[in-house]
């Protein structure tokens, strides 16, 4: 099982999805025949992960609860922040995430060490509009150079919820700053298992290109970024780069931009509307209203 578990956060972290289902599916026989809750936990937890990071959400919703049952009693210190973080993203993905908060607030308590849910906390705060709270999170968690987010598995996960922080609350100097540190990983898949995935590292460069108006350079990332999530499948995160990749060139209001624009928010409000993420879809409608 640890074996497989390593093979697949490896294959994640580089992008290969496929690979990794592999791995799954083989790390699942076992789980089944063993029958020990820690390691259908932990099978389970990675299954929903994966289905998430498709983008499908009745499938992940059901893995998620179903798989919390075997780890809340099993290995509590580990199944608890990890359902926290999974609801999280799929209250992302629906655009209702009232819901998980006091769950995300109970985990910035129990987890001290762990400030990846200060950084899941601010981002939230954005979503909601409570921007002056996001902005606290935020500020706090960049002195020196963010070094409060540990460099270690969670690192590319944590940085990516502050990437898209600081991309809604426009904060341009912490922007640089994550684009500098996040550049050297730029090909990898932001993934913590099985916390969350949330897709390639290109999008968060091309966030903050944006932010800083890197216009050119912008653009280069979010090409790359719509290659590595089409590749990996990652639908959900394809759409929000095609969603992010139009405002950038709506609000760079070059002509030739504009039905380049079109067909990005064309391709995105698709997907939101196949994968069942309206809220999402909505929030695309609104950028239509940009142009």
């Amino acid at each position: 099982m640890s074996a497989h578990m390593d093979r697949i956060i490896a294959k994640l972290q580089i992008g290969d999805v496929r690979g990794a289902q592999e791995e799954v599916d083989a790390a699942s026989r076992i789980a089944r025949e063993l029958k020990q809750p820690a390691q259908l936990w932990q099978v389970g937890s990675t299954e929903a992960l994966l289905a998430l990071a498709a983008g499908r959400l009745g499938e992940a919703e059901e893995l998620i609860e179903r798989t919390f049952a075997f780890g809340e009693h099993a290995q509590p210190t580990a199944a608890f922040p990890v359902h926290a973080l999974q609801r999280h993203t799929l209250a992302e993905f629906r655009g209702t995430f009232e819901g998980v908060e006091p769950a995300i607030r109970n985990m910035v308590a129990e987890y001290p060490a762990r400030p990846v849910f200060r950084c899941a906390l601010a981002l939230l705060h954005a979503r909601l509009g409570r921007l002056p709270e996001a902005k606290r999170e935020l500020d706090d968690l960049a002195w020196d150079d963010f070094s409060a987010l540990p460099f270690d598995q969670e690192w590319l996960y944590g940085m990516s919820l502050l990437a898209e922080t600081c991309a809604l609350l426009d904060a341009r100097d912490s922007a640089a700053v994550i684009h500098r540190l996040l550049l050297p990983w730029a090909e990898l898949n932001a993934v913590d298992v099985g916390e969350g995935m949330r897709g390639s590292v290109f999008r968060y460069l091309g966030l903050m290109a944006t932010t800083t108006e890197h216009w050119d350079e912008a653009a280069r990332y979010f090409e790359d970024a719509l290659e590595m999530n089409e590749r990996m499948g990652a639908w959900p995160w394809l759409a929000h780069t095609q969603h992010d990749y139009a405002r950038m060139l709506l609000a760079r209001g070059s002509p030739a931009d504009r039905e380049r624009a079109q067909q990005l928010l064309d391709a995105a409000l698709t997907t939101y509307r196949e994968l069942g993420m309206e809220g999402c879809a909505q929030s695309e409608s609104s950028t239509r209203s940009m142009r």
